[in-house]
């Protein structure tokens, strides 16, 4: 298998397979493999075999930012304010929507979305949610005026329970096929709410999606080293904070 290139963790990736893209359609789409992306910048030669030492490495990578106002969209980046990395992202002031877009093609990745609010703006959305951002990815408000990142820890101890945001597989939480339950009540009112979750793989270029909600309760997941898992909860909950909410994985004995 190829490297993936990782010097300082700029992504840049298939570029080539972009272009090849445009003559030979849907077949190249097919081909979309870790052997077909390549992570770099042009300030190191770090090389990585595998998205797990990608995930590493941009854990090491995380430098904290202090509260800033929300001006407009902000662009992850080596020469910007906010570097690649893992965080919790924060909202200290306002109550609206966040969305990170991809400013380039990454096989098996799509953008992002949440709503959040400050503890104080009255609103039971989250307060915090886990982000991975790799450079070039630009990070949307709306009706959110602060917010600060803490850097999330190179090493953290793996859970069954996860919260919303992004989480990585061999790091936050074990490989392994699991069934979904949740801590929170959902309303069978509304029986399409509840966690909606996605499964990005780098290493084969591969998505998938999935939803754990009062319509559709009896559901099994199965996470590979290196995936990124997205979750993101709709809370019906009046009351209860959605900072509590935690997505539950129980194994099951394949």
């Amino acid at each position: 298998m190829k490297k993936i290139l990782l010097p300082s963790v700029t992504l840049l990736a298939a570029l080539v397979l972009v272009g090849c893209s445009s003559t030979s359609g849907e077949t190249s789409k097919m081909q979309q493999s870790s052997e077909n992306l390549k992570v770099k910048s042009s300030s190191s030669s770090e090389e990585a075999d595998t998205a797990m030492e990608l995930w590493e490495k941009l854990a090491d990578n995380s430098k904290s930012v202090e509260e800033i106002y929300v001006t407009g969209d902000i662009t992850v980046g080596e020469n910007q304010e906010v570097k690649a990395g893992i965080y919790d992202l924060q909202v200290t002031g306002g109550s609206g929507n966040i969305s990170v877009e991809h400013g380039i093609y990454i096989p098996g990745f799509t953008s992002n979305y949440w709503i959040a609010g400050a503890a104080d703006s009255g609103s039971d959305y989250p307060n915090v949610i886990r982000v991975a951002l790799l450079n070039e990815l630009v990070l949307k408000f709306s009706d959110i005026s602060k917010i600060k990142l803490t850097a999330v820890p190179k090493t953290v101890t793996m859970t069954d329970q996860l919260g919303i945001g992004n989480y990585i597989v061999g790091r936050d939480i074990k490989a392994g096929t699991y069934k979904l339950s949740t801590n929170m009540i959902m309303d069978p009112q509304f029986d399409n709410l509840g966690w909606n979750i996605s499964i990005a793989n780098i290493d084969t270029g591969k998505s998938r999606s999935q939803t754990f909600n009062p319509g559709n309760q009896d559901v099994a997941v199965k996470l590979e080293d290196g995936e990124m898992i997205t979750t993101n909860f709709d809370n019906t909950q009046y009351g209860v904070s959605s900072d509590t909410a935690r997505l539950i994985f129980t194994q099951v004995n394949e």
